[in-house]
């Protein structure tokens, strides 16, 4: 576990008459381009970061591949404290960790998947004097206990609570799609833990769900911001399975023709997913399987490969990326 910065963090303002830290838009600026290589903001993200580092609610929607985790990213290096991430994807908690560290910004996450050393020397971290953890993923169901709970309210009495970051916050919302009782209980957040800053984010939130969310999570007067879906490098096509002779070689035509494959196949059973990942590599294209009957390690191995290019192709069930 890689606790130690590497490099130094920006020296931080304190706006008059307030408690509340901020950084002039140039600062925030050199911290982006210092840790993540960027050297402007996109769409939203420079409004949510504000937001937050002024102790401002905010619920951001964005498209996938938008920017979302740089809301929550930029304000855990411009201020002092933890930004805890809730998210109920273990893939995904992962594979931003893993990037963060070799960024030089301290970070871990806590879930199931994990060793019992891994976390004890966490928690170890979390209880000593000044913690070196600058964000903490940890799932919904984690937060629900009352011994994490407990934890919370420690680094809430010391003062190092600095954000929460709720991931795919639609998750909360009965009218949305993909509902998960364990996020009701976040609702307890806000009256556990006043005046730390609240950030819910989602990709996918008709009106109705984001009313439900900033409702659910009890947000105080957020900034509600919307960014453009339109992904000019995205194609969509809709084809009609009933209407092809062969849909495996249909797929494996389609995979070919793209160049550089890097995919995601998903199916309805693992039973399919198992004969089409056999199939695409008889005929070449790597792949490998995601889905519930796979333990966790091989399930976080799977994801390493195929982000790391070792693999062409994922054939998933709908368990790629969530908490299993």
């Amino acid at each position: 576990m890689q606790l130690v910065m590497k490099k130094s963090i920006l020296p931080v303002k304190t706006e008059k008459g307030s408690g509340n830290k901020i950084l002039a838009e140039e600062d925030l600026q050199k911290l982006l381009k210092c840790y993540f290589g960027y050297s402007e903001f996109r769409g939203k993200q420079l409004q949510a970061i504000n937001a937050v580092l002024s102790g401002r609610d905010c619920f951001c929607l964005m498209p996938t591949g938008g920017g979302k985790s740089m809301c929550y990213q930029i304000p855990a290096v411009a201020k002092l404290g933890i930004v805890l991430v809730i998210s109920p994807l273990i893939a995904l908690m992962e594979n931003q960790v893993e990037t963060l560290r070799k960024k030089g910004i301290p970070a871990e996450f806590l879930s199931s998947t994990q060793a019992v050393h891994v976390k004890q020397k966490i928690h170890e971290d979390l209880n000593s004097g000044k913690p070196s953890l600058r964000l903490l993923y940890v799932t919904p169901e984690l937060v629900a206990t009352v011994s994490f709970m407990a934890k919370l309210t420690k680094l809430y009495d010391r003062g190092l609570l600095s954000l929460f970051a709720v991931d795919e916050a639609h998750c909360i919302s009965s009218w949305g799609h993909d509902f998960r009782p364990s996020f009701c209980k976040l609702s307890s957040l806000r009256s556990h833990f006043p005046g730390v800053p609240i950030l819910a984010l989602t990709a996918t939130a008709v009106p109705k769900v984001q009313k439900d969310v900033i409702s659910s999570l009890c947000l105080h007067q957020p900034l509600v911001l919307s960014a453009s879906f339109n992904r000019p490098n995205i194609y969509y096509e809709v084809r009609y399975k009933d209407l092809l002779k062969d849909t495996y070689a249909d797929l494996l035509n389609l995979l070919k023709s793209s160049g550089n494959v890097c995919s995601i196949v998903y199916c309805h059973e693992r039973s399919t997913c198992d004969d089409l990942s056999s199939h695409l590599s008889k005929h070449g294209i790597s792949s490998a399987v995601y889905h519930a009957g796979l333990s966790s390690k091989l399930r976080s191995t799977v994801l390493d490969d195929w982000l790391s290019s070792k693999i062409e192709v994922v054939v998933a069930t709908v368990a790629f990326g969530k908490r299993l």
